[in-house]
């Protein structure tokens, strides 16, 4: 069983007394709605099919129950939020729980799983196992066996419904003074052994997304001056945490370090980013390793030099549509191996130690 499911477990089971003494009729009427950006869940016969799958079979939702059961499901953030409350047959509220997952269908599940527990106290008794139900009435007694004395005919003697035992084995004639004879004793029935509790299936664990995007940024440090860039991401998504591959591309940029040298500076990265989410807000740790290229205008020479860095960055999310979110994200970024570029004739020229990056995405998630 989910933790998430636990706390309405405790909170509806200390209600279920209260609903019992009230008389009412067995089961409870269910509401289930979803809410925007929750279309895509599962429907309310996915959710019964659900709780009944963990009763045996049995569906504990009635039109006429005097409790009543109502469960939202709708978009929060990136992920998706499930809210279950129970009322009286006066609408008072009982007990009221939250649920979480970025996955609609793996909610649905939990959702599913904390209903049966507090449906299961209000399921109809089940017939003992081995009792035969009553015969109903004017149906014929069955047959009798092929062993059971034959009927005796109304005219016939006393004795001639019994056979004449064989010879020797006539029974002794009884004695006046022999007590009487006690009857067999039944033998002792089995005692069966204790019916094992059935062990419930737990809930699905929970899926990752897959998670691709892109988007644009401004990026200093790196180049003699601030480039323009695009980046593509692609990885896989948590409800807290995220791990992405990450590739940018920075275009060229002018310098003149010195009167009479110009030349053009790009750049190619590739990150790995680990991110930790709570709500709208992230914090990632980037790794990026890459190339800088120099190229002369005068004689068109390109020059490429290794670069690397390592740093922090901190961003927030906006869900557009329930595939869809955009990032707007900050980078803040020391350059472990900076390119150095030196020309025959005056100064070099090498990235800065520390670099900085703003990027715009927009994130799609399958």
């Amino acid at each position: 069983m989910n933790r998430a499911a636990l706390p309405l477990a405790a909170s509806l089971f200390l209600a279920a007394p209260a609903a019992l003494a009230q008389g009412a009729p067995r089961g409870a009427r269910l509401s289930y709605t979803r809410g925007p950006g929750a279309e895509g869940c599962p429907e309310e016969p996915s959710l019964r099919a659900i709780v009944a799958s963990q009763l045996a079979g049995a569906d504990p939702f009635v039109h006429d129950g005097a409790r009543h059961i109502e469960v939202v499901v709708q978009r929060k953030g990136t992920a998706f939020q499930g809210e279950i409350v129970l009322h009286d047959r006066n609408g008072r509220e009982l007990g009221r729980q939250e649920l979480s997952n970025p996955i609609c269908g793996v909610l649905v599940q939990h959702i599913g799983l904390s209903l049966s527990i507090f449906m299961r106290p209000f399921l109809p008794p089940r017939p003992a196992p081995g009792g035969a139900p009553a015969p109903p009435s004017g149906t014929p007694p069955p047959p009798a066996p092929e062993d059971a004395a034959p009927p005796v005919s109304p005219g016939a003697p006393p004795d001639a419904a019994s056979p004449p035992p064989a010879p020797g084995e006539a029974a002794p004639p009884d004695s006046p003074d022999a007590p009487p004879e006690a009857p067999a004793s039944k033998p002792p029935r089995p005692v069966a052994a204790p019916a094992r509790p059935a062990q419930r299936p737990g809930p699905p664990p929970e899926r990752p997304r897959l998670q691709v995007g892109a988007g644009v940024l401004l990026g200093a440090g790196v180049a003699p001056s601030v480039a323009v860039g695009f980046s593509g991401v692609a990885g896989v998504r948590w409800e807290r945490f995220s791990l992405s591959l990450e590739a940018r591309g920075d275009l060229p940029v002018d310098g003149e370090p010195y009167r009479g040298w110009i030349f053009g500076v790009s750049g190619v990265s590739g990150s790995l980013v680990p991110c930790g989410h709570a709500d709208w807000f992230f914090g990632c740790a980037v790794a990026t390793a890459g190339g800088v290229w120099q190229v002369r205008e005068s004689t068109g020479r390109e020059f490429a030099r290794p670069h690397a860095g390592f740093g922090l960055r901190a961003g927030m999310e906006v869900p557009l549509s329930a595939r869809l979110t955009g990032q707007l994200t900050g980078d803040l970024l020391v350059n472990t191996l900076r390119p150095f570029f030196r020309p025959i004739h005056g100064d070099g020229w090498s990235t800065a130690p520390v670099s900085e990056a703003v990027a715009l995405r927009l994130i799609a998630f399958f």
